[in-house]
């Protein structure tokens, strides 16, 4: 199985969690809040799908992620989950939708692949995310041969562009014309099902693809959605009747019919989970200076070789970085290879040209491997479709004038990371854009702009792009750096200047290095001149100064000088962890120390919710199910219910097509330890021969109490049963964990507090899903004015408390800075209850050194259980500090309470 990165797993939990309310309730649109509710986010309203043949109840929602991200490998698994937790079954047919054919040929060649990671994740799936097991992957031609048994053997994904389903298209009339193939998918059609089949002039059903996927009701994964968009095309996939649509893309729709973004990765996220390269470092030069700007290019790539050899050496990782030019003139390739060779020295074979007239990449497909020559790629409007190499590290355009499309597409192919892995050198983790312009300010505005159209918000792109200062290449310059001589600077007068500049400038005495952090106004320029002697060092110092200034208004600051963030100033922030003490070690105190609390489930209360009733499915729209005498599956046409629902009416459609298969009590135990433990997953303390002891008497139970003489009416309904026994074992894992945890609040218990052990913010990855967007001016949090995930209204207009909160520690005296502690990332601070980890609101530390730790709570929730944990395992980390931590717990907007506990001394 592939491991997953933690966004990747935050999205398909994301996913998880909207499937399985819509099979619980039918309401996507409350599914849909619910998930952003607990995400942390005011919720954007549901908007249902508007078009003949798809149902407002139809579950559709999109999963935003920036180029990078791994869209494709996270569709894999949104497949598997649709399939399971949506149709509740145990295969299904899947709509795979791509944007272009050479797309779908790659697509479908790598999901076919037995050895390809997408094929791995469709059959095995990941910890956490259960696969498909027996998978068959067709093209759309393929498809018009699918005989019955195949789809009823196993999943069966055809992979297709969304003008394949259109009439006027040769392979759509293909789609919906006669096809005898699919003469025997309709023999036996359920009655209630009669009426979803397209019919011939015979009145008759058709034989024909389409109706084999009505009748399927097929899930729909878009992938790359903002290339397959229109009413035109959500009207075309209405033809098919699909049970849901799940949408892949880095730029959602935003107009006419808005996409129901469900979650959004964030440019921090994929930073953290080593996926892309970031920061993106920026050159100009003049028109005058093309020759220069292509030479310094060259250059660099060949810098960044010899960097890429030392890090195999050390790390066995073979890379071997690309230099992508776009060249003036389609005509002018030839000569720009011709000069390159005859210039630089380079050979004919490591250069390529890619463009429409002469593709030199088409059929390569070893440009990864040590024994390809390619170094430089030379194209003019964009790189040939579905062409994607991470050793793409540097682009050089040569043209002054540019379209947005052809920058857009190009900055796309340096962002991937090789290998998904950090590098030693950190000049290998960035990417670098050469520019012609006589503006840096329009470059930087043409970049920002292509990074949006690759999945990164307006204030990623501004964070993202680094302008490098003129001469100041080779690598490992910071473009807010200068470095002078012993002679050029007058040290004496640079630590006193620096000194009283608060921060804003830093100085390195041993490399004579002055690093500017923030624009600087005229007294505070002069002061920082006054740092070094010759007029040629006080030009040097004064552009850098200017730079600063003009770069900060380029990313829509007001250029006027700031305090810099205390992160900006590399000052440490230590908080220290709660933890258990051992043979004289310290382990930080997370859940499996309650899993050391012996228990038995067994011997646990087997009944289920009251509720729960097996023989009382949720009502269809239409038609009946039922278990005859013979233990078969009876289906007929029945009146409509008055509370009938979408996924109701999916879910029997879904059992009338399957298989009844021979069910045991044992095959039924198996089936719902599988599917509740895949792998061994989830199981924790409780060994597999107590859940299926436990599985025993809960199937024995209901048999016994609702009189059912034939496991088979059970099997019927195992997933609804999945999730009720699911439900039943939490709450028996929760009280159990609930005593354990009690005995480590005691105080003869092992917890601790030691500064050995501890996170530190200023060496934590900081990623937020989303950024500050109000116009309240942050002072003193830690990363800057925008605080993380912190939203300043409610739907309704008004302030919301932890808003106001943040505010109160922003203006606290006693509070030297603070961090908004990001819920659910593994750089935040948090603490466990008997449930899971705890994530406080802020974390601050105070002027005299201690660290406070502050979780806001609304007057409804201040008395609840949950609250009642969080406010003891507080204190409890507060009190083994030994003073040094403290706990508080606001609510109601009383911050009094929080003054009291920093004035204490």
């Amino acid at each position: 199985m592939i491991t997953l990165k933690d966004y990747q797993k935050r999205v398909l939990t994301s996913l998880s969690g909207f499937f399985r309310q819509c099979s619980r309730d039918g309401h996507p649109a409350d599914a849909f809040l619910a998930v952003q509710r607990k995400n942390g986010r005011n919720p954007a309203p549901y908007i249902p799908v508007v078009a003949t043949g798809l149902s407002r109840e139809m579950p559709y929602a999109c999963l935003r992620v920036p180029t990078g991200g791994g869209k494709t490998l996270l569709a894999c698994h949104a497949a598997s989950l649709a399939v399971r937790e949506l149709l509740h079954a145990e295969r299904g047919v899947v709509l795979w939708l791509v944007p272009s054919n050479t797309i779908l040929d790659q697509t479908a060649d790598a999901l076919r692949d037995p050895r390809h990671p997408y094929r791995r994740a469709l059959e095995q799936g990941a910890p956490g995310f259960p696969g498909l097991g027996s998978v068959e992957v067709v093209t759309i031609e393929e498809a018009l041969r699918l005989s019955r048994a195949t789809v009823e053997g196993q999943t069966v994904v055809i992979v297709s562009t969304i003008q394949a389903f259109r009439v006027e298209d040769t392979t759509g009339r293909k789609v919906y014309d006669q096809n005898s193939a699919f003469a025997e998918h309709l023999l036996n059609v359920p009655a209630d099902r009669l009426a979803d089949l397209l019919t011939g002039a015979d009145g008759k059903p058709k034989p024909s693809l389409v109706n084999m996927l009505r009748l399927r009701r097929p899930i729909v994964i878009v992938d790359e959605a903002h290339n397959a968009r229109t009413d035109l095309s959500f009207a075309t996939l209405g033809n098919v009747l699909p049970s849901g649509i799940v949408e892949f893309t880095a730029t959602p729709a935003r107009s006419k019919q808005p996409s129901n973004v469900l979650h959004h990765v964030s440019a921090a996220e994929l930073k953290t989970a080593e996926m892309v390269k970031l920061p993106l470092r920026v050159i100009t030069r003049h028109p005058s200076q093309r020759d220069q700007l292509l030479a310094e290019a060259v250059t660099l790539r060949a810098d960044l070789e010899k960097l890429a050899i030392a890090e195999s050496q050390q790390t066995g990782e073979y890379l071997r970085p690309l230099l992508l030019i776009q060249a003036e003139r389609v005509d002018a390739c030839e000569g720009l290879r011709e000069r390159i060779v005859a210039e630089f020295g380079i050979e004919k074979g490591e250069i390529k040209i890619s463009t429409g007239k002469l593709d030199e990449l088409k059929g390569v497909t070893d440009i990864g491997l040590p024994r390809s020559p390619i170094r430089f790629i030379i194209t003019v409007e964009k790189l040939r479709e579905g062409w994607d190499c991470p050793f793409a590290y540097v682009l050089c355009s040569l043209k002054e004038t540019r379209s947005a499309t052809a920058i857009e597409q190009i900055v796309g192919r340096i962002l991937r990371l090789p290998g998904a892995r950090t590098k030693r050198h950190p000049d290998l983790n960035c990417a670098y854009a050469f520019s012609v312009s006589d503006s840096l300010v329009e470059v930087l505005a043409e970049l920002r702009q292509a990074l949006e159209s690759n999945g990164f918000t307006a204030a990623e792109a501004e964070r993202i792009i680094i302008p490098v200062v003129q001469g100041t290449l080779p690598l490992g310059a910071q473009p807010q750096t200068v470095q002078f001589t012993h002679d050029e600077l007058n040290l004496p007068a640079a630590r006193t200047q620096v000194a009283e500049l608060a921060g804003k400038v830093g100085l390195d005495a041993a490399t004579g290095e002055i690093t500017v952090f923030v624009p600087l106004d005229e007294d505070e320029t002069d002061k920082l001149a006054s740092c070094v002697r010759s007029p040629e060092a006080k030009a040097k110092l004064a552009a850098t100064v200017a730079m600063v200034r003009e770069m900060d208004k380029a990313f829509g600051g007001s250029g006027k000088t700031r305090l810099p963030s205390p992160y900006e100033q590399r000052l440490d922030f230590r908080v220290p962890l709660l933890c258990v003490e051992e043979n004289g070690l310290l382990f930080e105190f997370e859940s499996t120390f309650l899993l050391e609390h012996p228990w038995k489930l067994s011997e646990k209360d087997a009944s289920l919710a009251p509720v729960y009733n097996p023989l009382l499915r949720p009502a269809g729209k239409a038609g009946y199910l039922d278990v005859g005498e013979k233990g078969e599956v009876k289906t007929g046409v029945a009146q409509e219910s008055p509370d009938s629902d979408f996924v109701a009416t999916l879910h029997q459609q879904v059992l009338q097509l399957g298989n009844k298969g021979d069910w045991t009590l044992e095959a039924l135990v198996a089936w719902l330890d599988r599917h509740m433990f895949p792998s061994g997953e989830a199981r924790h303390e409780i060994t597999g021969g107590e859940s299926a002891e436990f599985l025993r008497k809960v199937i024995r139970g209901l048999m016994a109490k609702f009189g059912i003489s034939d496991v088979s009416v059970l099997a019927l309904d195992r997933f609804r049963l999945r999730d009720e026994i699911e439900k039943r074992i939490q709450q028996h894992r929760d009280s159990e964990r609930k005593v354990a945890f009690q005995t480590f609040l005691l105080p003869e218990s092992m917890l601790t507090v030691g500064e050995e052990r501890s996170i530190n913010f200023m060496t934590m990855s900081y990623e937020p899903t989303w950024l500050y967007e109000g116009g309240f001016q942050f002072r003193k949090h830690y990363f800057g004015p925008k605080p993380g995930e912190l939203e300043e209204l409610t739907q309704h207009g008004n302030l919301k408390e932890e808003f106001q909160c943040a505010q109160f520690l922003d203006g606290l005296p006693e509070v030297k800075f603070w961090v908004r502690n990001l819920s659910g990332k593994s750089t935040s601070f948090r603490l466990q209850t008997s449930t899971d980890w705890f994530y406080p609101d802020f974390v601050c530390q105070l002027v005299d050194g201690r660290t406070l730790v502050v979780e806001y709570k609304g007057k409804d929730r201040y008395d609840s259980a949950d609250s009642d944990e969080k406010r003891a395992v507080g204190a409890v980390w507060a009190s083994r500090s030994g003073g040094r931590c403290l706990f508080a717990m606001p609510t109601d907007r009383d911050f009094s309470a929080v003054t009291s506990f920093v004035k204490r001394i």
